[in-house]
């Protein structure tokens, strides 16, 4: 018994110090965001702004009171470039990287329950995709410096 004991604190002390030993001396990590860059299209601005206010922030908001995200942000670039460049930046905050678990089926959970069935889903996703382009989607880890 004192072995299987003396094992079993061996390991918790070892597996401990592992982590331990992975921490940056420079920083801490802080919080995950996923960052979408999108393009409008050409005299798709209000519906795109209309897009974002009446469909995405209360689907945010129900993400933010369930707990899996922490907070959003909307960023707008003033100054392109070149030609292809983005205008809108959309910052999600997420607590950690455990959060972005099984994410997708719960941003699913969340468009059906707020447009109430998956055809009026299909069809808000037919009209986001005609006011705007995905330029880039990002993954960073907030750091906070020590």
């Amino acid at each position: 018994m004192r072995k299987a004991l003396m094992a079993i604190l061996f390991f918790a002390v070892l597996n401990a110090a592992n982590g331990l030993i992975a921490q940056s001396p420079d920083y801490m990590p802080g919080p995950v965001w996923r960052m979408v860059y999108y393009r409008i299209n050409p005299g798709q601005e209000g519906v795109f702004w209309k897009n974002m206010r009446e469909d995405f922030q209360p689907i945010f908001e129900l993400a933010k009171k369930e707990g899996v995200m922490t907070e959003f942000k909307i960023y707008k670039n003033p100054v392109k470039d070149h030609p292809g460049d983005w205008d809108v930046m959309l910052a999600l905050g997420y607590p950690n990287y455990a959060a972005l678990d099984q994410l997708e089926a719960k941003w699913a959970s969340w468009y059906v329950k707020y447009y109430g069935s998956q055809a009026k889903v299909s069809e808000g996703v037919k009209e986001r995709d005609g006011s705007r382009e995905v330029v880039a989607v990002r993954l960073v880890r907030e750091v906070k410096l020590k």
